[in-house]
């Protein structure tokens, strides 16, 4: 087990999802994730990415059963750009590592993605807090993911 991990957890049937392209204001963001929210889906590992030409990118996971939701909503987000774009990937798993001792520890993430790494597992989405990491897997490699990270 990675230092300071205490707990493991895994949520299957994950989508992620990521609008490419959008105009760098947060009004912008605000409206994408309402239209999403006004449909009754629930996003979760949200990820901006840094501005570049005054564009951004904005990825986040649904539930895999709420991906027509978040398909109906993809035309509304046109009104925002023409040139926004949304990019779809189903059939992932969500793992959730949490420690306290991770807030005042250097070097867990790094741990952690070497050990991912080493075992050729790649990560297609990062979110983190103080004292949790979140990776979003593909479910292909959950299994082995789940070995590495057993107690």
């Amino acid at each position: 087990m990675i230092k300071t991990i205490t707990s493991v957890s895994y949520l299957e049937d994950v989508a992620l999802v990521t609008i490419n392209h959008i105009p760098n204001n947060t009004k912008n963001v605000s409206f994408i994730l309402n239209e999403i929210a006004s449909r009754g889906v629930t996003v979760d590992m949200i990820c901006q990415t840094a501005p570049y030409k005054e564009k951004i990118n904005l990825s986040f996971t649904v539930p895999q059963d709420s991906l027509a939701e978040v398909i109906s909503a993809t035309t509304a987000f046109r009104s925002v750009s023409p040139e926004i774009s949304t990019d779809l990937n189903g059939n992932n798993t969500k793992i959730i590592l949490i420690g306290e001792g991770m807030r005042n520890t250097s070097g867990v993430a790094a741990e952690l993605f070497e050990l991912l790494a080493e075992h050729d597992i790649p990560v297609k989405l990062i979110t983190t807090g103080e004292t949790e990491i979140s990776c979003l897997l593909d479910i292909k490699d959950i299994e082995r993911a789940k070995e590495l990270l057993k107690d």
